[in-house]
């Protein structure tokens, strides 16, 4: 193996990419406010403040990345009733428009395929102690997720993913930022370009 390769990827691994992704508020809204250069390539302006937050253009190169794949890879996208209400309380109605148009994608990719009694039994956990970190946003959320039975939440924020090991061993879901799930993906992105 040449220097600077890596082993190549298994079919496990590909096997376990997570399909439904549930996107959490902040994700969401920078969809909607980088728009423009995530899925149209448009380049940024100089001062924009997003160079001033911490991995916040790296995010935005991995969600552009990301939503490349999207036509063709078939991710499903979800948000929640908790999301919808989170984005109600901005009292914006553009900002609450966009995650209507998530939530209408949503619906179709939940379909028959929505929560079972297990998936709902084990969101119910994240009221225990345990999850006692949390706040109540990101518990109710998380909750969502699970109850959805999606295999990764998306999160631009950076203390959440802290917790990502517990989270996984004790709910099953990955909690992952947009570079994370770019290092999942990219292996396998020539399959869908």
């Amino acid at each position: 193996m040449s220097e600077g390769v890596g082993p190549a990827p298994t079919i496990r691994a590909f096997e376990t990419l997570p399909r439904r992704i549930f996107l959490d508020s902040c994700t969401a809204q920078t969809l909607r406010d980088y728009g423009g250069f995530i899925y149209e390539s448009e380049p940024l302006k100089d001062a924009d403040r997003i160079y001033g937050v911490t991995d916040g253009l790296a995010n935005l190169q991995a969600l552009q990345a990301i939503f490349r794949l999207t036509e063709r890879a078939q991710f499903e996208w979800i948000v929640s009733t908790g999301s919808l209400e989170e984005a109600a309380d901005k009292r914006d109605p553009g900002h609450l428009g966009w995650f209507w148009d998530i939530a209408d994608h949503s619906a179709s990719c939940l379909g028959e395929d929505g929560p079972s009694a297990e998936s709902v039994a084990m969101a119910a956990r994240l009221a225990e102690p345990r999850f006692g970190y949390l706040s109540e946003k990101d518990r109710r959320l998380l909750a969502d997720a699970v109850a959805l039975r999606c295999e990764a939440f998306l999160t631009v924020e950076r203390r959440l993913p802290r917790n990502a090991q517990h989270l996984k061993r004790e709910l099953g879901i990955e909690v992952i930022t947009p570079v994370r799930h770019w290092e999942f993906l990219r292996p396998w992105a020539a399959l869908w370009l």
